[in-house]
């Protein structure tokens, strides 16, 4: 209830609204009032968010939210990949790890470039790749090396030794098949603002 009291007392202190946090933020008023009620506890993109607006420190916030027995997990950036491919870093809660079975050690992250998965995972959007996880599950999002190339993408197996490339903006980005050979997985997305 610390961070319900601490999100409204901020709320007011910046002058605003439930209605007007609610646009700053993209969140429905009916959520926020939900949040500063302490009868809902938001995820960590959405404290981002509302940090954000209102200039709280991160620590402060997410200390008050979830209090000390749930940390939050830096989980370190993908690096050595293609240069249009935004590094970041990303944290996420060890309750959510040990909900989806998720080990630390096998986790990281990079923010999305380009329109190719749109409306999935769209440009800027920030998301883990679980490099654990190589064994294609068909119609589950993956990370891999396609030569130089960098690529996120659903994948399908095939006969003969061959994968389906989907791309969830299928218009401009028509599917491709191609050998397992040709491909290096880096492993599967397993988080994005929420887990997939």
């Amino acid at each position: 209830m610390k961070f319900a009291y601490q999100l409204k007392a901020a709320r007011l202190a910046a002058g605003l609204s439930q209605k007007e946090l609610a646009q700053k933020t993209s969140i429905t008023p009916s959520l926020i009032s939900r949040y500063e009620l302490g009868k809902v506890t938001p995820r960590l993109e959405t404290v981002n968010k509302i940090m954000k607006i209102l200039n709280f420190k991160q620590t402060d916030f997410i200390s008050n939210i979830y209090g000390n027995g749930d940390a939050f997990i830096n989980i370190p950036p993908l690096f050595n990949q293609n240069t249009s491919l935004v590094t970041t870093q990303l944290s996420i809660s060890k309750t959510d790890l040990k909900l989806h079975n998720l080990q630390i050690d096998n986790l990281i992250c990079a923010t999305m470039s380009g329109n190719s998965m749109q409306n999935l995972l769209n440009d800027g959007d920030k998301f883990i790749i679980d490099i654990s996880q190589k064994s294609l599950i068909d119609g589950k999002i993956y990370a891999f090396n396609q030569g130089e190339l960098f690529r996120i993408k659903i994948l399908q197996n095939l006969p003969n030794q061959q994968i389906r490339l989907k791309s969830y903006n299928n218009y401009e980005y028509p599917d491709e098949i191609v050998a397992i050979s040709d491909i290096e997985l880096i492993g599967r997305i397993v988080y994005k603002t929420g887990f997939l």
